[in-house]
């Protein structure tokens, strides 16, 4: 007998939702909003750009962390 080739119901919504975070992301660390925050600011003495992306950064992790190990 040959497998089932169509994913279970449960992982076609999460793989649209990790699409969706995939594309959400990568306007997210596009050329416009990473202008917006590279104006020689500082936080703690570091460029307000460099907390921008691994603030952008920590969030992909943890969101794609989250919706893999979410149980539907």
């Amino acid at each position: 007998m040959k497998p089932d080739p169509t994913p279970p119901d449960t992982e076609r919504p999460r793989g649209q939702r990790l699409l969706f975070v995939a594309g959400l992301f990568g306007v997210l660390l596009n050329f416009p909003l990473l202008a917006a925050f590279d104006y020689g600011g500082r936080v703690a003495g570091v460029p307000v750009l460099y907390w921008y992306i691994l603030l952008i950064w920590a969030l992909l992790i943890s969101l794609t962390g989250w919706l893999v190990s979410k149980t539907s």
